[in-house]
């Protein structure tokens, strides 16, 4: 298939048709400049929501939609962006309206400090039916970042919309999440610094012990070894761990912590987290590190595999995040796992008795008292969605 109008285009500037005793008000009074201020912008992610207002209707009726502009300033930088929609042409060259082109872009910054950034980006889509974000891959993309009005696409992805997305308004909401992240920032912050440590082999006197998982299967020809004044400091359950020792195999090693009961994939994303803030594999190791997060009191941690794991549920692993939830006692999780089986047909699909799948009764059978209030969230339905906004799409953040 080949992509109809794929070039996004310029958002319009808007008719002015003011007074002169209107202008001359806005002269007196003053206008208002949106600019956060945080130690590390980094750290910040932005969130803009698109309602295209009747979805079907609106793409029927054009062969592009471009969403308002927005902005997105900190420390001195400020970005302007939009969204647009743009449609496949198909073998006999007609438009093809499922799936969408969802492009993402630039349409010009103001910067103090010219130079690279890397600018992180996230795609989703509500599901009105049982309301939740459903989230594409995080995709991301080096630019240079200078004073510039210039149009710029930065990234795209098909993405395709079902009735499970129509509000009963028959709305549909896009959402964006950017994070730009400057490089001399990136490359000198705490957390950049702390990964350069966590390789720096000088002066490290701790060795952790694991078992070697399948993936890691030359675990013993690079073991784990770490400062055991960070591990003190982030978590004094694991430091109650460490025992001294004198071991002829590994000189410089004053300290054992003996993990057996994890993989050592899994303990090598805590030892990251524990220097950084960080884990680099959250889709593969946020469920394991979750119970982890809580035996060893790092409450940063749980927050952060917490997050995840509601952003990334689906109906087919929503009843093994549930229980998850409820054995780690994440109330936060529980509740967002709960609201996510309401009025969804297919979940309730996997619940059913006829065609129940493992995990659900797993849930029965271990926890019937859980798998009870699962099913009374799958009955009920609940209606939060925004009120109806201005013909065409809105924006909210």
């Amino acid at each position: 298939m080949k992509l109809l109008n794929i070039m996004p285009t310029k958002p319009k500037n808007k008719a002015k048709n003011t007074h002169n005793s209107k202008e001359s008000l806005d002269i007196e009074v003053g206008s208002i400049h949106e600019e956060l201020e945080v130690p590390v912008a980094s750290e910040l992610v932005f969130r803009k929501i698109w309602k295209i207002k009747r979805f079907h209707h609106t793409i029927k009726k054009r062969d592009l939609l471009d969403s308002p502009e927005f902005r997105c300033s900190v420390n001195g930088m400020t970005t302007f962006w939009n969204i647009s929609v743009r449609f496949w042409k198909g073998a006999n060259g007609k438009k093809v309206t499922n799936p969408l082109v969802i492009c993402l872009n630039l349409t010009g910054s103001e910067t103090e400090e010219t130079g690279q950034a890397r600018v992180r980006f996230q795609f989703g889509v509500w599901n009105a039916h049982i309301k939740h974000w459903e989230c594409c891959p995080i995709a991301s993309v080096v630019l240079n970042l200078q004073n510039t009005k210039e149009l710029l696409s930065v990234g795209y992805k098909s993405l395709g919309v079902m009735e499970r997305h129509i509000d009963p308004d028959k709305d549909v909401k896009i959402m964006v999440k950017i994070q730009i992240i400057q490089s001399d920032e990136e490359v000198h912050s705490l957390s950049q610094d702390m990964a350069r440590l966590m390789v720096n082999e000088e002066s490290k006197d701790t060795l952790i012990e694991c078992y070697c998982d399948s993936e890691n299967k030359d675990c013993e020809k690079t073991p784990l070894i770490v400062h055991s004044w960070i591990i003190r400091t982030r978590s004094d359950k694991l430091a109650t761990r460490m025992e001294e020792q004198s071991d002829g195999k590994n000189k410089g090693m004053k300290y054992l912590l003996c993990l057996p009961e994890y993989s050592y994939g899994v303990v090598n994303e805590l030892v990251r987290y524990i220097y950084t803030d960080k884990v680099d594999c959250a889709d593969k190791y946020a469920a394991k590190l979750l119970p982890i997060s809580i035996v060893y009191h790092l409450q940063g941690l749980k927050g952060l595999c917490e997050r995840h794991l509601i952003e990334s549920l689906t109906p087919a692993n929503v009843a093994n995040i549930l229980l998850l939830a409820d054995q780690c006692r994440c109330e936060n999780l529980r509740k967002a796992a709960l609201h996510y089986c309401e009025g969804s047909d297919e979940i309730k699909g996997n619940v059913h008795m006829a065609g129940k799948t493992l995990a659900w009764r797993v849930m029965e059978m271990v926890n019937p008292d859980l798998f009870m209030e699962a099913c009374e969230s799958i009955g009920s339905s609940s209606s939060n969605l925004d009120s109806p906004g201005t013909p065409g799409g809105s924006w909210s953040d």
